[in-house]
């Protein structure tokens, strides 16, 4: 059995949203092929603003980010932690 290491900004990323008052959703779990991703959605409580970002294992074994969005936007991960701090 391999032991997965998280990803090092995901933990940076949950700080931020803690200290910048952001509600969010963390889910780990595993895909149709027992690959398994953490997600995270983040949602500003008065605001439209809508975070969603993911870490996936599927064909690398490792997480890697397989998608950041804001706003239903693709967007890198130094775009959406700009959003957080906002």
């Amino acid at each position: 059995m391999t032991t997965l290491t998280y990803p090092a900004k995901l933990a940076d990323v949950v700080t931020e949203l803690l200290d910048y008052g952001w509600s969010f959703v963390l889910q780990h779990g595993e895909d149709t092929g027992d690959s398994p991703f953490i997600s995270i959605e983040a949602k500003r409580s008065k605001d439209i603003d809508t975070i969603r970002i993911t870490w996936h294992t599927r064909a690398t074994g490792n997480y890697r980010l397989f998608s950041c969005m804001v706003n239903k936007r693709d967007v890198t991960l130094t775009k959406a932690r700009e959003t957080i701090t906002a």
